[in-house]
């Protein structure tokens, strides 16, 4: 690894919901995303007015970790819960992304193609991607175009 290379570590967790009290106050920890999914989901949660708080937090850069907090707004008896808050800002993040997509595959068709390929490129990896044996070894060799062995 260079000197300008960063290794990113899987976090330890998919999603951890943090808080107690209230149910219309938690904070959630998802792992493995950064601040495009925080600010997103941030901006989609305060556009709701039954939400009273929604911010977000990177604990530190070398952590894969986005922490978003989340506070409902109402009485004590009436306030919904944020984790039925942010599931409806996630559906609602998905819809507006898929609006984007749509209308840029339709004015760019090579973008259509190129997303097709992908998918089809990962859908093979992911059926030839069997579980190793531990005691399996893959070595790969890679060379650096630029330097003279």
């Amino acid at each position: 690894m260079s000197v300008n290379e960063v290794k990113i570590h899987k976090a330890p967790f998919d999603l951890e919901v943090k808080g107690t009290g209230h149910p219309g106050s938690r904070t959630f920890a998802i792992g493995n995303e950064d601040h495009t999914l925080g600010n997103s989901l941030r901006h989609v949660l305060m556009q709701n007015s039954r939400v009273e708080f929604a911010g977000y937090s990177v604990p530190h850069p070398s952590e894969p970790v986005v922490h978003i907090r989340v506070q409902t707004a109402g009485d004590e008896e009436s306030r919904p819960r944020a984790v039925d808050v942010i599931k409806e800002a996630c559906e609602t993040l998905i819809q507006q992304c898929e609006l984007v997509i749509n209308e840029v595959e339709r004015k760019i068709p090579e973008v259509k193609q190129d997303r097709l390929e992908i998918e089809e490129h990962v859908r093979r990896n992911m059926e030839m991607d069997d579980p190793m044996d531990e005691d399996e070894v893959v070595e790969e060799e890679v060379y650096d175009e630029d330097v003279e062995y």
